[in-house]
């Protein structure tokens, strides 16, 4: 049985400067069952990597990119794919971007896993909606805005990356309810009417 495969890199971050393109390396082994993927980080910052494959052949995979942190100096598995039968190819590819060190103390943001926050920023006239009602319904909330304090907006995509989303942009306000994040709500008027009476249904 041969394997073929091929496999491309991109750079999407500016902080990763020509010399530091290959801050992760994509390691790759086959047994009798499996390919195994496994991402190498040679930098003594964090790296998020954003791992996908296509052109998938002999290869069990449900077609979703894979989103890793992988820590400075740490090797870290990525991907294990059963063999299915028959020949076996794939193209690879992964973005990877260079993580800053942590705007905020984790053990400290844990309180806000409780209850509701919304997540603001300046000018978002949704997020002025939801925070609206939500006073004058004495719905008790947090609000926290990113534009005035980066360190709730490295917060809130912590978390929705813990929930697996991929990309850069969600649409505003983000809520959050007992630590699970919502966005990008297409009736933002009817969820909101929902918080007030999660709230009513727990006491």
């Amino acid at each position: 049985m041969k394997t073929f495969f091929v496999h491309f890199v991109f750079l999407m971050s500016a902080l990763l400067s020509y010399s530091q393109q290959m801050a992760v390396e994509i390691l790759e082994e086959e047994t009798a069952d499996h390919v195994v993927f496994k991402a190498k980080n040679t930098l003594d910052e964090p790296v998020e990597i954003t791992f996908e494959l296509s052109e998938i052949r002999g290869l069990e995979y449900d077609g979703q990119p894979i989103v890793k942190l992988v820590e400075p100096q740490k090797t870290l598995l990525v991907a294990e794919l059963k063999k299915i039968g028959g020949p076996v190819g794939y193209v690879y590819g992964y973005n990877q971007v260079l993580m800053p060190a942590k705007l905020y103390d984790p053990e400290d943001f844990k309180k806000f896993e409780q209850g509701i926050v919304v997540f603001s920023r300046d000018g978002c006239t949704r997020c002025a909606y939801a925070t609206d009602y939500l006073v004058q319904n004495k719905v008790d909330f947090t609000l926290l805005n990113f534009t005035q304090h980066p360190e709730y907006g490295a917060y809130m995509w912590d978390k929705l990356r813990e929930q697996g989303v991929i990309g850069n942009q969600v649409g505003t306000p983000v809520i959050m309810v007992n630590g699970r994040l919502s966005y990008s709500h297409e009736n933002l008027k009817q969820f909101v009417r929902t918080l007030k009476q999660t709230q009513q249904g727990g006491k």
